[in-house]
């Protein structure tokens, strides 16, 4: 977490000379938008108006952070858009529980997870996360260089044992994949009394949060933390996990981060 010196800012702004009041709101603007993009080069607009908000209190339109950044000459990251996904066959291994329902009363109600691949100095490494639905926390994750079963089961039996005094039952949500399929990964589910929802084959949409989850991870890996200069990896992966948890605000979360707004909730 960072602070704005309000003393640091005037001194700022004093070099700048004799301004009209609206001149001042401009350049104070400025000045924090500079500073927010500074930490966080991802950030887009919108992102930044709800930094803004969330952190400092400041109600600012979309569209003034935006003619900001344009009088700044800075832009967030803009993600490639994919090629659009077709629909897949009805074949499930189990049913489509879930059925896209994003979207839960409270925590540990539903979980969506998956696996994506990270190349890091001419390797490998796996990554799979558990995503609650409640607030889109990642609540798990297991980061490793070895495509096995224990990637998933991990961090699924960490969750469990902690979700033991949960009065619901989970619904847990994932893909087809060997590992979310195999009979050790089943079984583990089954002993902790988990309601397990798969997507049907070759549909990714069905389990949209965390595949969005995922695109904007890796922008965020690169733009941001430019993972492929650090010589540990882990460490890196703990950073951007921490980052989408407590600092980066979501506008489904009241623009606020997904912790903030698990524990404002719970109060």
């Amino acid at each position: 977490m960072y602070e704005v010196s309000r003393s640091g800012y005037y001194k700022w702004l004093k070099r700048k000379g004799s301004l009209n009041r609206y001149e001042q709101q401009q350049q104070e603007l400025d000045y924090y938008v500079l500073d927010i993009h500074s930490h966080y080069p991802s950030q887009g607009y919108r992102a930044i108006a709800d930094t803004l908000l969330n952190m400092y209190g400041w109600v600012v339109s979309d569209i003034s952070v935006w003619k900001a950044m344009k009088r700044l000459g800075i832009s967030g990251y803009v993600r490639k858009q994919k090629n659009p996904v077709t629909e897949g066959s009805e074949h499930n291994r189990y049913a489509n529980i879930l059925n896209r329902k994003f979207y839960a009363d409270k925590p540990m109600q539903k979980i969506a997870t998956d696996v994506t691949y990270i190349k890091h100095k001419g390797k490998w490494h796996y990554l799979a996360c558990y995503l609650d639905l409640f607030n889109n926390e990642i609540i798990d994750y297991e980061l490793s260089d070895t495509f096995d079963n224990f990637l998933v089961m991990k961090p699924a039996k960490r969750i469990l044992e902690k979700a033991k005094s949960t009065e619901s039952q989970i619904l847990l949500h994932s893909d087809q994949g060997v590992q979310y399929s195999s009979a050790g990964y089943c079984n583990l589910l089954k002993s902790y009394n988990v309601i397990q929802s798969m997507s049907r084959a070759g549909t990714p949409r069905d389990n949209a949060v965390i595949e969005s989850f995922f695109g904007r991870f890796k922008d965020v890996l690169r733009s941001h933390f430019q993972y492929w200069k650090c010589d540990y990896l882990p460490k890196v992966i703990d950073e951007a996990i921490h980052y989408f948890n407590y600092v980066k605000p979501l506008r489904k979360l009241k623009r606020k981060p997904p912790v903030q707004y698990r524990l404002e909730q719970a109060a």
